[in-house]
C-alpha cells in the first residue's frame, strides 16, 4: 500500500516551473516529500529529469548522506517495479556522484573546478580549527605590533579607549568578532562601510533617520501600548464592586501620561516629554490611602502589582533609550566617529594580512569557502552584481536548486544559490523548505529573516513565487501536540519569535497511535490518574526550604541534606523518580507491532540547553539511582586529571622554567613527590628559581628518596628532550607513554578505560596538528593553549553505545531532527545566555558595531545611542533564539512530554505569573515576553490560563517530594530486616512455600565433573596427559591431581631487547631456535654448511632471528637432518610444491577420548601446530623435530606417539588424505624415529 499524501504534500510534490518555499512544521514530514519530488522528477513519463541536473544543499553532512541513501533506494525500488527503464539504471549509477551535499561542499566543489579563477594554489587544503586559531592570533599580534611602530594618534587613542590595560588581548577578539561577523556578508566591505556611517548623524534631523532611532520608536511603542493595556486592566479592577476605586485616579492620571508619549511623532519629541523637566526621572503620583474595609485585599494587591508593572516598564525604556537629550546622543556619535573608523580599517588590514597569510600556507577555512565560490559565481559590471562565466556554466548544469533547512542560511549562502539559479532570466527554480519557528544556529549566524521576507511575500495561491504551508504532525500524539500549541500561542509572537504562532503556524494531528487505556480522557481524573497517560507533565521543583520544613522536629538532617544538594542535582533526582514510575506504569507504542508495550529506558531522552553543568550530574545522578544514562557528548576534556597532568609534563619539556606546570608534574605520577617532600625542596633552595632548587636537590639533596624521585623524572625528561627537534608529536607522545608507563598508570586508576580513551583522543589530535603548517612541541602546546582560550572543548572521549537501552542526555540543538517517544525537557529554570548583549562591542545585522563613546580627554566612558539600541535588540534577537529552542525542544516527543526545571521564590513569581490570568488577548504582552530570564518566565505565565481540556498538568515538587520514594523504599527494607531477625526457623509458616524452597535448594547439578574439565587442549596438554596416564601407577586417582598438571605455562610476554637480562637459552628455548631456522630454510635449495651459514646471516640481518637463537644453531646438527633419508625427501616434495610447514589447526574430537565417563555428543577442542608435512604420491608423512636429551629413541616415542597420532588425525580431517607414516627427527640422537 503507497503512501497517503496530503493535499498540501502532493502540491510540494507535484508542483514545477516556479520558487517555492515550503513552511513545514515540526513532524510535517518534509524529507520524505522532498525525497518523493525527487523521485517524481526522475521517473516522470515526460521529460525525467536526471539526478546530476538537481543541486540538492543540505545543512548537515549526516543530512546529505542521508538523503542520498533514500533517495538511492527510493530509485532501487522503481528499478525492481521497471527493471528495463535505461533511464533508471542510469540514475542508479549518477546517484552516488550527485550534488547532494552541504552548502560548504558545495562551494569546496566550486573552488577545486575553478581555482585558476581567483589565483588559487591547487593543492590547497583545509586548515585545522587550532592551526587557523593560531595563524590568526599571529596575524593579529603582527598587525598590532606594525601600529605601534607606525604609532598614527588615531590608532594610540583608540587603543587608550578600547584596549585593556595590561595586553591587547580586548583589542584582538574585537577585531577578530567583527572579521568573523562580517564574513557572513557578501560583502564585507560594504557591511564594514554601513558600521561607520550608524555614526555619522551630525544633526537632530540625521539622528531621526537613522536605522537606530526608527527601532527606538517602534521598541518604545510597543512598551508603552503594554503599560497601556496594564492601567486598563487596572482600572477595570477599580471598577468593580470591592475593587479599589479610591485608586482609580492615580491610574487615570497615569494613563493620560502614557497617552502623551504614545502621542509623541518625533523621536526628539519623545525624548523631550519623557524626560521632560526631571530629567528622564518620572514623577508618578503616589496611591491614596485605601479606608474602605469592604475592598477585596486581593484586589488591592493587584492593582499595586499593576502598577508596579507598569512603572518598571517606563523605567527600563528611559533607562535603555532616553538617559540623555538628543544633544548628549550626537555628542557621543561624533566621539565614537574616529574610533568605528579606525576599527574598520584595523578589521580590514587584518582579513587582508590573514589570507595572504593561508595563501602561503595554501590553507583555507569554512568562511573562506563561501567567499572564494562566491568572487568565482559573481563579477562587477557598472557598479552591480552580475554571474560570471562560471555561473552560467551551473545555471546550464542545475534544472533545479533544492534548499533544505533553508531558515539556517544567511546572506553569502543566499548570495551564492542566487547566483547560480536562473531567476533573473525570468525562470524561477529554487525550490526552498524549512521552518523558522526551528531556526536555532544563529551563533553560527544564520538569519532567519530571509526566510521571513519570502514567508511574508510569496502568495499561497498559484504564482511564480508560491508559498506551501504543511501544519500536520506525523510524529506525536495528540496531547503533545495541543500542549506545544496552548504553550505557543500565548508567547511566541511576530516581534519576538519572528513568526506569530497563529492558526496557520499551529501544529495539526496526522499520526495515528492506538488509545491509550489507563485514564479517560484529560478532563476527568485525578492529577495522580493523569500522570500515567500521554498528557504532558510540568514539574516545578521548589529549590527554597520553607521556614516550616526547617521547625520541624527532627527535620535538621533534612536540611542539612538539602543545603548541600545543588539545583541540578535535586532536578536530575526528581527526574530519576519519575522514570523509574515511567517504567513500571507506563507504556508507549512499538515501532514494529504498532501495539502498546512497557516503556525503556532506550524510549526516554532528557534534552537540556547545553551540555555544560548538566550532561555530567544528570548522567551522574541517574547512574548513581541504577538507571543506566549515556551523554554522547561530555565536557571538561582539557580539565581532566590525566589530560592535564600530561599538558603540564609538554609545558615543562618545552620549558622546564614554568613553577606551576613543573610543580603539577613533580606531585604526580611521573615523579610522584608528596606536598611535603616538595616544600622542602623548595625551603632547601628559598631564593633560587624552582627549577634551579630542584636540580640542586636533585644532586646534593638530603633525603636519598626524593634525590631518586627528582633523578628518575628529570633524567626521563632529558632523554626525552633530546629527541624533540626531530619527533613528531604524536610519536613524541607514545615515547612518554612508553618511557614513563604513564597510560598504563592512568588505566590502573578508576575509570581507567575513559581516562586510556582519552588519552588516545589526544594523539589523534597530536596527529591532526602534525597535518598543519606548525610543526614542534612549542607550537603544539600553543596550540592546546588557544583552543581551550577559545572554549574548544573536544568532550570526553566517548565509550558507551547510544544505541543500547540507556537513558541518553542530549542538547536541544542535537535533537534537532530526531523524535523520541518519552522526553524530559530540563533546566527550564536556568537563565539565559546574554553575554552577547553584554558584550564590550555589540554586533548587529542593520546597525552594525556598538561602541562606547569614551572621552579621553575628560576619561569617562558610556555607551553610545547606537551601541544601547545593538544590545537591545541582541537581547531581543537571543530571547526569539531561545523561544525557537524551547519548539524545537518540544516538539521532539512523540508520547510524553515532561517539563522540568527548578525555581526560587516560587510563590512570589507564581502570584506575579498570574497577574496574566486578567489579559485578554491570547498572547502574552510583549513587554512581560521580552522580560524572561528563563524558560519559566514564559511556560509559567501561559499555564495559569489552563483549561480543563488542555493536556497539561502542573505538579510542584518540594525537597521532600523529591525523596519522598527513596524514603520509601528505605523503610520498606528496615521493615524486611526486622522481620527476618524476628524469624522462627522451626515454624512452616507455608507448607508449600517450604515444599518449594526444599526442592530449590536441594538440587544437585548432574554433571559436576564436568566443571572441572577443560573444554579446550593444546597438542602438547594432551601429549603430557596420556604420558602421565600411561606412567600413572596403580591406584592412583587422576582426580587427585586436576586438570592443572597438564595445563601449559603462560606464555612469557615480550620484553623489548634493552631490558632483556643477558641468559643462555634454555633447552626448550633451543628447541625454539632449531624450530625457527628450519622454518625459514628455502628445503628447495643444495646446502652446503657455508651456504647454510650465510643464509643464517641473513635471516639475523633481517630481524627474523636474534643473536642469540643464531649463536645455539649447531651447522652440523642442520646439515645432518637436511642429509638424512627424511631430509631428501623434504627437499623432492619441495621442489613439487608439497611441503608444509608450521601449519596450524583446530578439530573436534569426542569428549570420550580424553574423559572415558563423559557424556555421549559432547566436544572438546584440540589445537597445535604441525612443524612439518609433505605429499608423497601414496600419501602423507608428518614430521616433527624434537631437541630433547634422551638416550634412547622409545623415550621419544613414548612421550611423544599421541601428539603425532592427533597431528595424523587433523591433517586426515584437513586433507581428506591418509596419513601413511609419522616421523620424530631428534638432533641429540641424530636419527630418524618412525612411529
Amino acid at each position: 500500500m503507497g503512501i497517503s499524501w496530503t493535499e498540501e504534500q502532493k502540491k510540494v510534490i507535484e508542483f514545477r516551473g516556479r520558487n517555492i518555499l515550503v513552511s513545514a512544521a515540526a513532524g510535517s514530514g518534509k524529507t520524505a516529500v522532498l525525497v518523493e519530488r525527487i523521485i517524481t522528477m526522475l521517473t516522470a513519463k515526460e521529460n525525467p529529469v536526471s539526478v546530476d541536473q538537481l543541486l540538492i544543499v543540505t545543512f548537515t553532512e549526516a543530512a546529505a548522506a542521508e538523503m542520498k541513501e533514500r533517495i538511492r533506494l527510493a530509485i532501487e525500488k522503481k528499478l525492481l517495479e521497471y527493471p528495463d527503464n535505461e533511464h533508471l539504471m542510469q540514475q542508479a549509477t549518477l546517484i552516488h556522484n550527485a550534488q547532494i551535499t552541504t552548502i560548504h561542499s558545495f562551494c569546496l566543489s566550486v573552488i577545486r573546478d575553478h581555482f585558476h579563477a581567483i589565483d588559487l594554489d591547487p593543492g590547497f587544503r583545509i586548515g585545522e580549527e587550532g592551526e587557523l586559531k593560531l595563524l590568526r592570533h599571529d596575524v593579529l599580534d603582527e598587525l598590532l605590533e606594525d601600529c605601534y611602530q607606525e604609532g598614527k594618534q588615531e590608532f594610540l587613542d583608540f587603543v587608550s579607549a578600547y584596549g585593556g590595560s595590561r595586553d591587547d588581548k580586548k583589542i584582538e577578539e574585537l577585531i577578530s568578532k567583527i572579521y568573523e561577523f562580517s564574513r557572513s556578508y557578501p560583502n564585507a566591505e560594504e557591511w564594514l562601510d554601513s558600521c561607520v556611517r550608524s555614526y555619522s548623524a551630525g544633526t537632530i534631523e540625521e539622528l531621526e533617520e537613522s536605522p537606530a532611532v526608527k527601532l527606538i520608536k517602534d521598541n518604545t511603542r510597543r512598551y508603552l501600548e503594554d503599560a497601556y493595556e496594564l492601567i486598563r486592566q487596572g482600572l477595570i479592577l477599580c471598577g468593580e464592586p470591592d475593587g479599589p476605586a479610591v485608586y482609580e485616579a492615580t491610574l487615570l492620571s497615569d494613563q493620560q501620561m502614557v497617552e502623551r508619549f504614545l502621542e509623541a511623532e518625533t523621536f526628539a519629541e519623545l525624548s523631550e516629554k519623557i524626560r521632560g523637566k526631571a530629567q528622564g526621572k518620572i514623577a508618578w503620583a503616589r496611591l491614596a490611602a485605601n479606608r474602605d474595609k469592604t475592598v477585596s485585599e486581593e484586589k488591592i494587591s493587584k492593582v499595586k502589582a499593576i502598577r508596579e508593572e507598569v512603572k518598571a516598564l517606563v523605567k527600563d525604556i528611559v533607562c535603555q533609550y532616553f538617559y540623555q537629550d538628543t544633544e548628549g546622543l550626537l555628542f557621543d556619535l561624533r566621539l565614537c566617529r574616529p574610533q568605528i573608523e579606525v576599527l574598520a580599517g584595523l578589521v580590514r588590514e587584518f582579513a587582508q594580512r590573514f589570507e595572504e597569510k593561508k595563501r602561503d600556507k595554501d590553507i583555507i577555512d569554512f568562511s573562506d569557502m563561501e567567499q572564494y565560490a562566491l568572487r568565482i559565481l559573481t563579477e562587477y559590471h557598472d557598479g552591480k552584481v552580475c554571474p560570471s562565466a562560471a555561473a552560467r556554466e551551473y545555471r546550464q548544469q542545475f534544472l533545479e536548486i533544492m534548499i533544505d533547512e533553508y531558515q539556517d542560511s544567511n546572506f553569502i549562502q543566499e548570495a551564492i544559490l542566487t547566483s547560480i539559479s536562473t531567476v533573473s532570466e525570468g525562470k524561477y527554480n529554487i525550490f526552498m523548505v524549512g521552518d523558522v519557528k526551528q531556526s536555532i544556529y544563529r551563533f553560527r549566524l544564520s538569519r532567519p529573516q530571509l526566510f521571513m521576507e519570502k514567508f511574508d511575500s510569496y502568495s499561497l495561491e498559484d504564482s511564480n513565487k508560491q508559498r506551501i504551508d504543511l501544519h500536520k504532525n506525523f510524529r506525536s500524539r495528540r496531547e503533545v501536540l495541543d500542549s506545544a500549541n496552548y504553550i505557543f500561542r500565548q508567547i511566541m509572537t511576530k516581534p519576538l519569535g519572528g513568526i506569530a504562532y497563529d492558526d496557520g503556524a499551529a501544529l495539526y494531528v496526522g499520526a495515528d497511535y492506538p488509545d491509550y487505556q489507563d485514564c479517560g480522557s484529560c478532563e476527568k481524573g485525578t492529577d495522580e490518574t493523569k500522570r500515567n497517560s500521554p498528557v504532558t507533565e510540568v514539574l516545578v521543583i521548589d529549590s527554597d526550604i520553607k521556614d516550616e520544613e526547617a521547625k520541624e522536629p527532627g527535620s535538621q538532617e533534612g536540611v542539612g541534606e538539602r543545603e548541600n544538594i545543588p539545583e541540578r542535582e535535586l532536578e536530575a533526582r526528581a527526574i530519576a523518580g519519575r522514570i523509574r514510575e515511567l517504567l513500571r506504569e507506563y507504556q508507549v507504542t512499538d515501532k514494529e507491532s504498532g501495539k502498546l508495550r512497557p516503556v525503556r529506558y532506550s524510549d526516554i531522552v532528557i534534552l537540556t540547553r547545553s551540555v555544560k553543568g548538566f550532561a555530567d550530574i544528570f548522567t551522574e545522578v541517574l547512574n548513581r539511582e541504577g538507571i543506566p544514562a549515556y551523554a554522547g557528548t561530555r565536557e571538561g576534556y582539557f580539565k581532566t586529571q590525566e589530560i592535564g597532568v600530561l599538558l603540564d609534563y609538554l609545558r615543562v619539556l618545552d620549558n622546564a622554567y614554568q613553577d606551576i606546570p613543573l610543580t603539577a608534574v613533580l606531585t604526580s605520577p611521573f615523579c610522584g613527590l608528596t606536598e611535603q617532600e616538595l616544600a622542602a625542596v623548595k625551603s632547601e633552595y628559598r631564593e633560587t628559581p624552582f627549577y634551579r632548587a630542584v636540580e640542586c636537590y636533585r644532586n646534593e639533596g638530603k633525603e636519598e628518596t626524593v634525590r631518586n624521585k627528582l633523578e628518575r623524572c628529570m633524567a626521563q625528561m632529558e632523554k626525552l628532550r633530546e629527541r624533540i627537534p626531530y619527533t613528531p608529536m604524536q610519536e613524541l607522545l607514545r615515547d612518554i607513554f612508553v618511557c614513563t608507563g604513564y597510560d598504563e598508570f592512568v588505566s590502573a586508576m578508576p575509570g581507567g578505560q575513559q581516562r586510556k580513551a582519552n588519552l588516545e583522543m589526544l594523539l589523534e589530535k597530536a596527529k591532526a596538528f602534525e597535518s598543519t603548517s606548525y610543526k614542534g612541541l612549542f607550537h603544539f602546546v600553543r596550540y592546546i593553549d588557544q583552543l581551550q582560550k577559545y572554549d574548544v572543548d573536544y568532550g570526553e572521549a566517548a565509550l558507551e553505545d547510544e544505541q543500547s537501552d540507556t537513558v541518553r542526555v542530549m542538547t536541544i540543538h542535537k535533537s534537532k531532527g530526531l523524535e523520541f517517544p518519552v522526553v524530559f525537557v530540563a533546566g527550564l529554570g536556568k537563565r539565559f545566555n546574554m553575554q552577547d548583549a553584554r558584550s564590550n562591542a555589540a554586533l548587529h545585522v542593520d546597525l552594525g558595531v556598538g561602541l562606547d563613546a569614551v572621552d579621553i580627554v575628560n576619561r569617562t566612558k558610556s555607551p553610545s545611542i547606537v551601541k544601547k539600541v545593538i544590545q537591545k535588540e541582541e537581547a531581543l534577537d537571543t530571547l526569539g533564539e531561545e523561544l525557537r529552542v524551547l519548539y524545537v525542544a518540544l516538539t521532539r516527543a512523540k508520547e510524553k512530554l515532561i517539563l522540568t526545571g527548578t525555581i526560587s521564590n516560587l510563590e512570589k513569581k507564581f502570584e506575579s505569573y498570574g497577574m496574566v490570568k486578567d489579559q485578554e488577548k491570547e498572547e502574552l504582552s510583549f513587554g512581560r515576553l521580552s522580560k524572561a530570564v528563563s524558560y519559566w518566565d514564559w511556560i509559567l505565565p501561559a499555564l495559569t490560563r489552563l483549561k480543563p481540556e488542555t493536556p497539561v498538568i502542573v505538579k510542584t515538587l518540594s525537597f521532600e517530594d523529591i525523596v519522598r520514594e527513596e524514603v520509601e523504599e528505605e523503610t520498606a527494607g528496615r521493615i524486611t530486616k526486622a522481620a527476618l531477625e524476628q524469624w522462627d526457623t522451626d515454624k512452616i509458616y507455608d507448607e508449600n512455600v517450604r515444599k518449594m524452597l526444599s526442592e530449590q535448594f536441594g538440587y544437585r547439578y548432574t554433571y559436576t565433573d564436568s566443571r572441572a574439565q577443560k573444554l579446550k587442549f593444546t597438542v602438547s596438554e594432551l601429549k603430557k596427559r596420556i604420558h602421565f596416564l600411561e606412567t600413572m601407577e596403580d591406584g592412583e586417582q587422576e582426580e587427585m591431581y586436576g586438570e592443572v598438571l597438564y595445563e601449559e605455562p603462560e606464555v612469557v610476554p615480550l620484553i623489548p631487547r634493552f631490558l632483556q637480562e643477558e641468559s643462555e637459552l634454555s633447552g626448550a628455548s633451543r628447541g625454539t631456535a632449531y624450530h625457527r631456522i628450519l622454518e625459514l630454510l628455502d628445503f628447495r635449495k643444495e646446502y652446503t654448511e657455508e651456504i647454510l651459514a650465510e643464509d643464517i646471516r641473513i635471516f639475523q640481518e633481517e630481524g627474523k632471528v636474534s643473536d642469540e637463537m643464531a649463536a645455539c644453531i649447531s651447522l652440523q646438527d642442520i646439515m645432518g637432518f637436511l642429509d638424512c633419508r627424511s631430509g631428501r625427501r623434504m627437499r623432492e616434495c619441495a621442489r613439487r610444491g608439497k611441503l608444509k610447514k608450521e601449519q596450524p589447526f583446530v578439530m573436534g574430537v569426542d569428549a570420550r577420548e580424553i574423559y572415558p565417563k563423559e557424556q555421549e555428543g559432547e566436544e572438546i577442542l584440540v589445537q597445535g601446530i604441525i612443524d612439518v608435512y609433505f605429499e608423497e604420491p601414496d600419501g602423507l608423512v608428518v614430521l616433527d623435530y624434537k631437541t630433547d636429551h634422551v638416550r634412547k629413541a622409545e623415550e621419544l616415542t613414548e612421550k611423544y606417539h599421541a601428539q603425532l597420532d592427533y597431528y595424523s588425525k587433523a591433517l586426515e580431517q584437513m586433507t581428506g588424505k591418509r596419513v601413511k607414516e609419522k616421523v620424530i627427527y631428534s638432533f641429540t640422537l641424530k636419527e630418524e624415529i618412525v612411529l
